[in-house]
């Protein structure tokens, strides 16, 4: 995934900025999949069934096999499309990684790192693992706004 290129700025505090136009702001990867906007439109496209091919389009941007992201989100093979609960895992994982490339200021290697290595706080288990369940996934988005307001995780 390429970044945009841009210069540093020198703030009015005198403190170096590095601009976070990225593209993987937050929000990137939902809209580059062209997953709809809103959670009511999201959750019509995941009771409908979201398209098998959103796990190549997604392997493709972050540069792993297809088959990696669909053991991550367990989706059947050969389907047109996803379960629902395959579609809510697949949603709960782009949320996440939309979250984690903007802390991470878009480092693709950085945020993978961070979602599949075992984490402490979540009681060693990789972050990525935990997102099967919507409470998972609030304790990874709570080990996320830790690191972001600086507290020890």
């Amino acid at each position: 995934m390429a970044q945009d290129h841009h210069a540093n700025t020198r703030g009015l505090d005198g403190i170096i900025k590095r601009p976070i136009i990225l593209e993987a702001d937050m929000g990137m990867l939902h809209e580059k999949l062209g997953l709809p906007k809103g959670h009511y439109y999201l959750h019509v496209a995941v009771l409908a069934g979201l398209p098998a091919s959103l796990v190549s389009d997604l392997a493709s941007e972050l540069e792993r096999s297809p088959a990696q992201i669909a053991e991550w989100i367990t989706v059947s093979h050969g389907s047109a499309v996803m379960s629902i609960q395959a579609g809510e895992v697949f949603c709960r994982l782009i949320e996440t990684l939309d979250a984690l490339l903007e802390l991470h200021e878009g480092d693709l290697g950085g945020t993978l790192r961070w979602l599949t290595t075992p984490n402490v706080v979540l009681s060693n288990e990789a972050p990525v693992e935990l997102l099967v369940t919507e409470f998972g996934k609030r304790a990874v988005r709570q080990a996320i706004r830790a690191i972001e307001y600086g507290l020890p995780v």
